[in-house]
């Protein structure tokens, strides 16, 4: 049974137009978008882990371990909601709310709102974990908010082809070595996607979003 009759036709229909029609491209470029989801997941999980505790180890060295719960350091309330429901879910979980067990259990978007506008006081605490000159918070906050959509579309397998895949991949790499060059390192190595240079969706003259043909090499047999 061809995996077209497997997924419904409204998930599909999104790559068959990338495909124009084309039923196989369109299978090929829906196992590529999994190849690539799975990938960047993977990634994703390096470089969260890093900047989570390096933001830990940052904050904490000044302001205790207590410091999500000082509202000193964290006066935006959607953060203090994070760190609350961070804590209830773990003590509904029968576990004692540790502060490791805290760190791991904060949300990707928490992490991302420390280099928001509303937490730009931490910023001259947080500067020193990217190791790279001319940094802004700004930059920060907007490559994270970039890659907390794609996490999101990815973990709601949801296509990405049509997203700038080799600048989402780029910034994933520069904010994992600007904080740990082994992390950064580790992703390279354990990269299994063949990750194009060039935008995979293009617009043809007619301004329809299309598989661009050059990149065939990249998708799956």
């Amino acid at each position: 049974m061809p995996l077209a009759d497997i997924l419904s036709a409204d998930r599909f229909s999104t790559y068959l137009g990338w495909a124009q029609g084309d039923v196989v491209l369109g299978e090929r470029l829906y196992s590529y978008n999994v190849r690539l989801s799975a990938d960047f997941y993977a990634s994703l999980h390096m470089m969260e882990v890093a900047l989570r505790n390096k933001v830990d180890g940052a904050l904490t060295a000044i302001h205790g371990a207590a410091w999500f719960h000082d509202r000193a350091v964290l006066t935006d309330k959607y953060q203090q909601d994070c760190v609350a429901k961070a804590q209830q879910t773990l003590l509904h979980d029968g576990k004692a709310a540790t502060h490791s067990q805290m760190i791991a259990e904060l949300s990707f978007g928490f992490w991302s709102s420390v280099f928001g506008r509303s937490s730009n006081h931490l910023w001259g605490t947080l500067r020193p974990i990217f190791q790279t000159a001319g940094l802004k918070r700004a930059i920060i906050a907007q490559k994270l908010r970039d890659l907390r959509r794609l996490r999101n579309r990815i973990a709601h397998y949801e296509p990405i082809l049509a997203q700038p895949i080799p600048i989402l991949h780029q910034d994933i790499l520069n904010l994992t070595a600007w904080m740990s060059p082994v992390a950064s390192a580790w992703i390279t190595t354990h990269a299994l996607a063949a990750y194009p240079a060039t935008p995979v969706i293009i617009k043809d003259a007619a301004g329809v979003s299309i598989f661009d043909q050059a990149l065939a090499g990249h998708l799956p047999v």
